[in-house]
């Protein structure tokens, strides 16, 4: 259930929302709708998802990712951080065209693991968790633009295709340079998946997180298949010389791995150091902690 100081959070997708359409509509109709304000609404909406953030913290007393909501929440947040920076840094024209939507589609979906089921039941003050934790945020995050700039890649492939030189083909990069985008963001993104379950596996050893057979996790297992598919693409990229269409693709399909890796688990049985406990209970041990 939704409680009000949720609030600012929703109001961050709705701003998230009206930016995905004054985006899509500049696209479509750029005498209509001015890609500035896309922009602005965009910061805006950021700004408030930060302030969210900082008030679950401050709440909690910890980082928030107390649970799988928090967890969420933080992740998309990662997401327009990166964004913002890489755009600062390379200038990715009409990316947001193709990720607000995806973030704002996420964000909904984060509002339905609002319940507080599976709550983190693991020291928050540990050095490993929070040295896996972070890059693993940071590199799925590269990786969430990554799979945006593989969705522009094959649009503008199609409008190549089909010889449809409009306004779409007109806004959007060449395909050389979504490529080379591409390559940047998961050149970005491996190395700190790599470092952050390098330190998630010393994080489970000295905190004897999931036991003996850690290993058998099924957000473990699919998380080094998250990383054996990033690596694939790079092996690909640098010494097969592969570019353009199949990276895409395998960029689409890592993503989705991805994506099933940080939430689906959680259906499979996998809790990861998350369980089912009262919030009292779950209360006591943040204090202890």
């Amino acid at each position: 259930m939704i409680t009000l100081p949720h609030i600012p959070f929703i109001v961050a997708i709705v701003l998230y929302f009206i930016s995905s359409v004054w985006s899509i509509g500049y696209i479509i109709k750029p005498a209509l709708f001015n890609k500035t304000v896309a922009k602005w609404l965009m910061m805006m909406g950021f700004f408030v998802h930060s302030g969210f953030l900082i008030f679950l913290g401050l709440e909690s007393g910890n980082i928030p990712i107390t649970n799988v909501y928090e967890s969420f929440v933080s992740l998309l947040w990662c997401v327009l951080f990166v964004y913002i920076n890489l755009d600062y840094l390379y200038k990715l024209p009409s990316l947001d065209t193709f990720l607000i939507p995806i973030v704002t589609a996420l964000s909904i979906w984060a509002l339905t693991f609002d319940g507080g089921e599976l709550l983190i039941t693991v020291s928050l003050q540990s050095f490993w968790l929070i040295a896996h934790i972070i890059p693993i945020f940071i590199g799925y995050a590269a990786f969430t633009i990554s799979f945006s700039l593989s969705v522009m890649y094959l649009t503008q492939q199609r409008q190549l295709k089909l010889k449809l030189f409009g306004s779409l083909f007109n806004k959007l990069p060449s395909l050389e340079r979504i490529d080379n985008l591409m390559w940047k963001t998961i050149s970005l993104g491996f190395p700190l998946l790599t470092i952050g379950l390098v330190f998630g596996a010393f994080w489970v050893k000295t905190q004897n997180v999931l036991g003996e057979t850690w290993y058998l996790d099924y957000k473990v297992i699919l998380g080094l298949a998250t990383w054996l598919v990033y690596a694939a693409l790079l092996h690909m990229r640098l010494v097969a010389s592969f570019h353009g269409t199949k990276i895409a693709c395998l960029t689409i399909a890592g993503f989705c791995l991805v994506l099933f890796t940080f939430i689906g688990t959680f259906f499979m049985g996998s809790k990861h150091a998350f369980q089912k406990v009262s919030e009292q209970s779950h209360t006591e041990i943040l204090k202890v902690q």
